[in-house]
């Protein structure tokens, strides 16, 4: 019995010296770094920045025709065809300094009709080329000379434009089905629509088989399915307005009720023309809150009229910014360059200057009494103000 307990005794301690092996074993080393390491605590980061690009786009008004413009561009060439660089060499670097440039061009330009003036314009063909060249993007045609040419000159002045590379033209159609096909251009992820409309056509209307070519400004119908449409395409649609009393230093109801529709249907921007003289700034409020900027009149780019008023242009600078997180658009407030027509005695050497490039001795030998740089500051700063001119020319 005795050698039994002993054996027992031996055989018990044995498995306590074997468990507390295993114990002691099975335990994980716990290292003096990762005791260290689990008190560090991670500082918060900070999340990028929204990613957002910008356009800047530049709009001007009437590209308006007449006689002598395109006599003297033929007399440049002498064999009969037409250079009208020199008209707006002054403006060039400007225009090409914009992402989008915009332009109504107020004359038809028609191949198989003969070049034409006042009342019923045509222009050389060879205007849609140079405006590509000058940097212009997006051409308005509905305008009150649109049928100048008649329905066939018209579309020949939609389809050169289309097919003149850089271009799009806005404003006529082929088509009922090409109501709906929104005219558009994406620069820097931001895409832009583009509509244009005017309140009348001279009198000269279209054959009934034809009347889808266009889109009247008080076809209130036609214009908020349009607007709708290219809200729906587009981050920012730009509506072109042809309308209002022309000479008038101010806008009628008509454009100030046509601005207030097509903002409250989606507009982001309403640009006039036809008056052919400068009229006010505005921002007016959107149905749905949004501020949209409303230049009511640009006046004329160019020209071979013969009052003061009618040879200062405007030349709108428009900013868009697209937050890409949430596709939010945001348009800072419109300044203005100006830009003017300038000739001497019987319209000789018409020609393009930035009020900036202008000065008395040039305005004391236009072709017009009455230029003066005086005049000049006092017509824009009464229509527009020091709020919408750019920063050079306030305070002046």
């Amino acid at each position: 019995m005795k050698s039994r307990q002993i054996l027992a005794l031996v055989l018990v301690v044995f498995l306590a010296v074997l468990g507390v092996s295993f114990v002691v074993m099975s335990r994980h080393p716990i290292s003096k770094d990762s005791i260290e390491l689990q008190t560090v605590v991670t500082e918060p980061t900070t999340p990028p920045a929204p990613r957002t690009t910008t356009v800047k786009m530049l709009a001007v008004g009437d590209n308006l025709i007449h006689k002598p413009i395109y006599q003297q561009a033929q007399a440049r060439t002498g064999d009969g065809s037409y250079d009208f660089t020199p008209v707006y060499a002054n403006l060039k670097e400007t225009i090409q300094s914009a992402d989008i440039a915009v332009i109504n061009q107020e004359t038809m330009m028609s191949k198989s009709r003969p070049v034409a003036t006042y009342p019923c314009f045509n222009t050389p063909t060879v205007m849609a080329k140079t405006l590509a060249d000058l940097g212009f993007d997006v051409l308005t045609i509905a305008n009150n000379h649109m049928l100048d040419t008649q329905s066939g000159g018209l579309i020949e002045t939609l389809d050169l434009i289309n097919e003149t590379p850089g271009l799009i033209g806005v404003g006529a159609y082929h088509s009922r089905d090409e109501y709906e096909q929104i005219k558009t251009l994406t620069v820097n992820e931001i895409t832009f629509a583009f509509l244009s409309y005017t309140e009348h056509t001279n009198g000269i209307t279209l054959p009934k088989d034809k009347e889808d070519y266009i889109i009247y400004m008080n076809e209130s119908d036609d214009v908020k399915l349009q607007v709708q449409a290219a809200r729906k395409v587009a981050d920012v649609v730009v509506v072109s307005m042809h309308g209002g009393i022309e000479y008038a230093d101010a806008a009628n109801e008509l454009q100030k009720e046509f601005a207030q529709n097509v903002a409250d249907w989606g507009a982001d921007v309403v640009i006039g023309t036809h008056p052919h003289t400068l009229q006010p700034v505005e921002i007016i409020t959107a149905a749905d809150g949004r501020q949209v900027p409303v230049l009511y009149s640009l006046g004329n780019f160019v020209s071979a009229q013969d009052k003061p008023k009618r040879l200062i242009g405007g030349i709108a600078w428009l900013t868009f910014t697209k937050e890409h997180t949430s596709g939010k658009v945001t348009v800072e407030k419109p300044q203005l360059d100006i830009a003017i027509t300038h000739y001497g005695g019987g319209f000789s050497g018409i020609k393009l200057y930035k009020l900036s490039q202008y000065s008395d001795s040039l305005a004391n030998s236009h072709g017009v009494r009455g230029m003066s740089m005086k005049a000049i500051y006092e017509q824009i700063r009464t229509i527009i103000g020091d709020e919408y001119l750019i920063d050079e020319y306030k305070n002046k």
